[in-house]
């Protein structure tokens, strides 16, 4: 076990954890669609307010700790740790977000692309290894067509956001092997019948739809965490 490696990726999801409610309060809050039909979507919450409330950056920290803790148990010292660590607080405030407003903003989404990129390149160079980018654009635009293709055939069931944030993590994952891409596919859509469970009450919808985006990227933290091992 990569001790050094947990303990980094402890800090950093700790740290990044703590920025979400400033990333959050940063995102220009979306303008109304006039096409949006008001049952579809709950009432928009102002970003500013949901970065404001209470606990919001502690959870944020507590969530970014374990996660980065996993991903150093994951990965270890490799070089698909930079860009997976930080992608930590990005995921955890695009959650946060379409969590409360069905919503995935732009601003955090394109930029991480970049980041995601460069980084991806830094490992390719410093392992003399082109394959990395190779998986990782077949990775990015696989996951991307496939969740385009579910946005094209219901665009209620899926936001083009979802499909934006498919291609991220598919451009992530895919220097891991396509089998931990297509492994995070079927995780992202048992989390998502899993979730249904718990808010049932009395046969009652709690809610009656929850996004997607969530489950995107539980769905890449599982493949993450297994799909190495089972892809042997």
């Amino acid at each position: 076990m990569h001790l050094l490696a947990i303990m980094l990726g402890a800090l950093v999801g700790l740290l990044g954890g703590a920025t979400v409610p400033w990333l959050v309060a940063r995102c220009p809050d979306p303008a109304p669609d006039p096409e949006e039909d008001p049952e579809d979507f709950p009432d928009h919450t102002p970003f500013a307010e949901l970065a404001a409330r209470p606990g919001l950056g502690l959870r944020c920290a507590v969530a970014g700790t374990a996660v980065g803790a996993l991903l150093g148990v994951a990965v270890g010292w490799g070089w698909g740790l930079p860009w997976l660590l930080y992608l930590v607080p990005v995921g955890i405030a695009l959650a946060v977000i379409d969590y409360v407003t069905w919503y995935l903003p732009s601003r955090i989404i394109w930029p991480s692309y970049v980041v995601v990129v460069l980084l991806e390149v830094v490992a390719a160079l410093a392992l003399g290894r082109p394959g990395v980018l190779v998986l990782a654009a077949i990775g990015g635009v696989g996951l991307g067509l496939y969740y385009g293709l579910m946005w094209f055939i219901s665009p209620r069931m899926m936001a083009f956001g979802d499909v934006r944030l498919g291609a991220l993590l598919g451009l992530a994952l895919g220097p891991f092997g396509l089998f931990t891409v297509v492994i995070s596919v079927g995780a992202a859509a048992v989390l998502a019948v899993l979730a249904l469970v718990p808010l049932r009450r009395g046969g009652n919808m709690i809610r009656r739809k929850v996004p997607f985006g969530p489950f995107l990227l539980g769905g890449a933290l599982v493949a993450v965490a297994v799909g190495p091992l089972l892809g042997g």
